[in-house]
């Protein structure tokens, strides 16, 4: 049937600005470089995806690695999800699947599913089997480690009165009393009730998460996000058994089999698989469904217009990252209420670009 054949996949180079540069401890971000994915049938529907890195040198090499994975599946069955994303992995098996082609992959993928939705006219979380219509969101585009203190406090303050019931702050200061200090802060500054998560962006060994673990314990974290090097499970093992709060890390792990050895081995109460490093909505599926299975949650990281679909067709998924990077080129804004993310009736992902923003912002 022609009219779910794969006719073009375009990539266009974005570079968003931020009002102000971000600052964790991982690294400082100044603009969110994005590899802008569509794809189109011979039928005329068109779907939307983008993966970004931080850097435009990287973003660069990305929209040429998407160009050549985009001749492989032209002239394939769009509704084809699994055998499109084995196509692409077993093209990239000598340069590796993690990594840019990880990246590369979920752009493509997230693009195919945004067309099933369209040509079934079903939202994409009604296509895969919904569990439900909302997702509860905490705010993530806030309490920077560039804030002093006054800014901080404002800061949550201003986000807990425009209805969040969850905000997440940043940690890793070379200073551990200050990062105490801003913690116990925010815990002032939203009152008991406010839920309050705190990543550390990697920045802490094992023996320094054990003990600010132990030094946060007060403030009542909702969890302790990627203290540590995510690649030293054995440490978050460890960690995990001995700290008072619940540990959190999986979004710098890259695709289906890290996320399930995170959630085999116990490595956090919640795993954060990221929808670009699992390369896609079908890897990052098989992922949430791998940690169901032993009986571990899964929170999504970033990408809140396509994830917010997987989450709520998971029932171990909860508590969608919310992180308006992208909103500057969208037409239409993720709508929130009550502290949750309300799924609407619009076929694919519901994403509508603005044509004349990414015009603005294309390199």
């Amino acid at each position: 049937m022609c009219e779910y054949t794969i006719s073009n996949v375009a990539t266009s180079l974005l570079s968003i600005p931020l009002p102000r540069p971000l600052i964790t401890a991982a690294f400082p971000i100044p603009a969110i470089d994005t590899a802008l994915v569509r794809v189109r049938t011979k039928g005329g529907a068109d779907g939307f995806g983008w993966s970004f890195a931080f850097g435009r040198g990287r973003v660069a090499a990305l929209v040429r690695l998407i160009d050549d994975l985009g001749q492989l599946v032209i002239g394939r069955d769009v509704r084809d999800a699994q055998a499109l994303i084995t196509t692409m992995a077993e093209a990239t098996g000598f340069i590796g699947q993690r990594g840019l082609a990880a990246l590369a992959m979920s752009a493509v993928d997230v693009s195919c599913w945004d067309i099933r939705g369209k040509v079934a006219g079903l939202p994409v979380f009604k296509l895969i089997g919904a569990h439900r219509d909302t997702v509860e969101v905490y705010a993530s585009q806030g309490l920077w480690l560039d804030r002093d203190m006054d800014e901080l406090v404002a800061e949550a303050r201003a986000l807990v009165e425009s209805g969040f019931t969850a905000v997440k702050m940043r940690a890793g200061l070379p200073n551990h009393d200050a990062d105490v200090a801003r913690v116990a802060a925010v815990r002032t500054a939203i009152g008991p009730d406010v839920k309050l998560m705190v990543d550390a962006n990697q920045a802490w060994d094992l023996k320094t998460t054990i003990s600010m673990a132990e030094r946060l314990a007060p403030y009542n974290l909702f969890w302790l996000e990627e203290p540590m090097p995510h690649r030293n499970v054995d440490d978050y093992v460890v960690a995990r058994e001995r700290m008072p709060m619940p540990m959190c890390t999986g979004e710098s792990n890259f695709l289906f089999d890290e996320i399930s050895a995170l959630a085999q081995r116990r490595a956090a109460d919640y795993v954060m698989p990221d929808l670009m490093r699992m390369g896609g909505a079908t890897n990052w599926l098989k992922a949430a469904h791998a940690c169901e299975a032993v009986g571990v949650r899964v929170t999504p990281h970033l990408f809140m217009e396509h994830s917010a679909h997987l989450a709520a067709s998971c029932p171990n998924a909860l508590w969608q990252e919310f992180q308006p990077w992208w909103e500057p080129i969208l037409s239409k804004r993720v709508e929130i209420a009550h502290g949750k993310i309300q799924l609407d009736a619009a076929p694919g992902f519901g994403v509508e670009l603005d044509e004349k923003a990414i015009q603005t912002y294309r390199v």
